[in-house]
């Protein structure tokens, strides 16, 4: 039995009883800090900060159409423009360029933005398969570059980022990202909800449907392409600096890794690509799956999670998402409601 319901057409985040449990879900979060082990609030951090990268990957992949592989180079560069921000002297920059953490994350997200902005009437000349690669392409130099820089990136080495946003004995410094970072999260999705609801969203869709056919209807391709795409990278890069300032590390291998990319996908996959609430089931699933497989088959784990995610895409293609829908909402037509 259906417990939503919704007319063909209207979001599901209109119904008053979805809305009500993110208000219940988001005071939840709110207690985690208070409630539970440092070690699960950063588990739980970790989460909010793979939604991140999953509704922003989700934005250009699943409404725009656009696969990108290259997620992984904005969510770095946002967390080491915010690191030479917060920590110059790490990177050799004068101590005059030093912000307070929340300034240097937004910069970290603008930087993060402006890089997308300039690349992508040039990568953007590229389609399909081509703009996959390219995109890959780009975040493998753009690691390389940050490798070799060992005088701005530590190299390999990496370097401590400081930083700390404690208040008193009460709330410590990790408490504070956490709240940080569930602020962040929110802002994304709703962000990203009025887009998607908006003129630009239904331009994205109609370029991700058919691109010819959008355009010759005076559908600017490039415009709403570069739109998710830029939109997409400065969440990205919030993520990244958001993440880098609550472990206070940072190293080009790990913090500008595809891995990053990857587990973004993997999310959208999982939860249901081109779908609002698709990144959250997909990030929930994923944070399960990639600690609790540990737990149960050891050293198996990566290749247990492959082969779940190869069934998702075969058996389940509209992800956990086109799942809950099908038990739990009922699309209902005029007819039906004006019978109730």
């Amino acid at each position: 039995m259906s417990i939503f319901q919704r007319s063909p057409g209207e979001s599901l985040a209109e119904d008053r009883r979805v809305q009500a449990l993110g208000v219940v879900a988001v005071l939840a979060l709110a207690v985690v800090p208070f409630t539970t082990t440092d070690s699960l609030t950063g588990l739980i951090l970790t989460g909010l900060v793979f939604v991140m990268l999953g509704v922003s990957w989700n934005l250009l992949a699943g409404y725009a159409g656009q696969i990108s592989l290259g997620h992984a180079a904005f969510f770095g560069m946002g967390a080491f423009v915010s690191a030479w921000l917060t920590t110059p002297a790490a990177a050799g920059f004068p101590e005059s360029i030093q912000l307070p953490i929340l300034a240097a994350v937004v910069v970290g997200g603008v930087t993060a933005a402006l890089i997308s902005l300039v690349i992508g009437p040039i990568i953007f000349r590229l389609s399909g398969h081509y703009f996959a690669i390219g995109t890959l392409a780009l975040a493998a130099v753009i690691e390389l570059v940050m490798l070799d820089r060992r005088d701005l990136t530590g190299g390999a080495t990496g370097y401590y980022v400081s930083g700390d946003l404690s208040i008193g004995e009460a709330v410590s410094h990790g408490d504070t990202m956490f709240f940080l970072t569930l602020i962040a999260t929110i802002i994304t999705v709703a962000a990203t909800y009025v887009i998607v609801r908006g003129p630009a969203g239904l331009g994205m869709k109609a370029i991700h449907d058919d691109e010819d056919a959008a355009s010759s209807l005076g559908v600017n391709p490039l415009k709403y392409k570069m739109y998710a795409f830029v939109v997409s990278s400065f969440f990205a890069g919030i993520a990244g600096a958001l993440y880098g300032h609550y472990t206070l590390y940072i190293n080009a291998q790990s913090t500008l890794a595809v891995t990053w990319t990857i587990d973004s996908l993997v999310i959208v996959i999982l939860g249901g690509m081109g779908t609002f609430a698709g990144p959250f089931f997909g990030a929930a699933l994923f944070l399960l799956l990639d600690n609790g497989l540990s737990a149960i088959v050891g050293g198996f784990s990566s290749a247990v999670e492959g082969i779940l995610i190869i069934l998702f895409i075969i058996f389940l293609p509209t992800g956990l998402y086109g799942l809950i829908k099908d038990y739990l909402v009922e699309e209902t037509t005029d007819t039906d409601a004006a019978t109730e």
